[in-house]
């Protein structure tokens, strides 16, 4: 009876710690998962508030008369009655070159080119 006594005890305390353990180690492994999303979210929160701020701030823009005409003259090309909108071609490119190693000049001088 003494010699079952002398293995079991042994066995019971390591079961016990093994659920003191399992109880102890399993909410702190889940506490430090959420404080890492924890702070994922907060950093999110923060660009969400930046993103908010920009957007009130465009609103504010948007409701004045001289930037709602401002937009309307650059990205929409409109004007007042009375007055003409001119468009601005660029400048025509340069024609290409052939240089004189071009083996097909010969012909291209034959053709009147």
């Amino acid at each position: 009876m003494i010699a079952l006594r002398r293995s079991v005890v042994p066995l019971v305390v390591a079961l016990v710690i093994l659920v003191v353990l399992f109880y102890a180690l399993f909410p702190t492994r889940t506490f430090v998962e959420q404080s890492s999303a924890l702070g994922e979210v907060k950093a999110e929160l923060d660009a969400l508030y930046e993103e908010n701020d920009a957007l009130r701030d465009r609103i504010y823009l948007l409701s004045e008369p001289e930037e709602i005409e401002r937009l309307a003259r650059s990205e929409y090309n409109l004007v007042y009655p009375g007055e003409e909108a001119f468009a601005l071609l660029p400048p025509a490119p340069k024609p290409v070159e052939i240089p004189d190693l071009w083996p097909l000049n010969a012909l291209v001088s034959s053709l009147g080119g």
